[in-house]
């Protein structure tokens, strides 16, 4: 794992010194609790020169054998593209890229629902970027406005649980765009909790995985029959993200 802090592109990234064993052992608990959880995990080989690769939720959206690839808004994400691109081809999967300036930085920014696409834009992914993809795997877009710089990509303020229930923070969004969201149960996380990353969980079935330091919601969410386990991500907050970041459903 190449995993560090080496520049800022978000503000969370304050130059912190990255614990890369703490970072290392955090991250193999991760996988560890998905693989106890029955899920596959596969893996793709880390570019000592990408430090945010381990963020794979950002490699592209995918719909059943197909993927809309990033198209990373800052020059520092751009070589991951190309090396997600190979991965997903090797695997035989449908791959399609967007046009050059249309920024777009895959399920950071997208939850798939059914027919539907979620999609956060404002900060890393562009309302056109979002149309172009939900066209492509035709889905039905619900388009939804970031307004808060500290939560810049949708999965850092927005979790959906399952069709009709959700975590997420009201201040990531303005009244109008949270309106948007129909027919879904909206629950509410605290500032704090917000900060910790909450709705930056790993949803499987009845089970959440989600970072530590968010107690009062195991037992909140308890109460809609899920089980949350909590895992220490402090190393990768360093860098804005969180255990959503570091996995992508295919």
């Amino acid at each position: 794992m190449f995993f560090d802090v080496k520049y800022s592109i978000n503000p969370w990234m304050k130059g912190e010194k990255v614990n890369t064993a703490m970072a290392r052992k955090q991250w193999f608990e991760m996988k560890w609790v998905l693989e106890d959880l029955g899920i596959k995990v596969k893996l793709i080989g880390q570019e000592n020169y990408l430090p945010d690769m381990v963020f794979t939720a950002n490699a592209g959206t995918v719909k059943d054998k197909k993927v809309v690839l990033s198209n990373f808004k800052h020059y520092q994400r751009q070589p991951e593209r190309e090396v997600f691109q190979r991965w997903f081809e090797e695997f035989g999967y449908e791959t399609h890229k967007l046009p050059d300036g249309m920024h777009f930085e895959g399920c950071g920014d997208t939850i798939l629902s059914g027919n539907k696409l979620i999609a956060g834009y404002g900060y890393r992914s562009d309302l056109r970027a979002l149309k172009k993809t939900a066209e492509i795997l035709e889905l039905q877009l619900i388009s939804l406005k970031l307004k808060n710089p500290n939560f810049y990509h949708l999965d850092t303020c927005f979790s959906l649980l399952r069709e009709d229930l959700a975590i997420y923070y009201p201040g990531a969004f303005s009244d109008h765009t949270i309106s948007k969201i129909k027919n879904i149960e909206l629950l509410p996380v605290t500032e704090n909790e917000a900060n910790q990353f909450a709705c930056n969980s790993i949803v499987y079935k009845d089970n959440i995985l989600m970072p530590a330091k968010n107690n009062r919601l195991v037992d909140e969410l308890a109460n809609y029959g899920y089980t949350v386990r909590l895992i220490d991500t402090s190393e990768f907050l360093k860098s804005g993200g969180s255990l959503q970041c570091m996995s992508l459903w295919i």
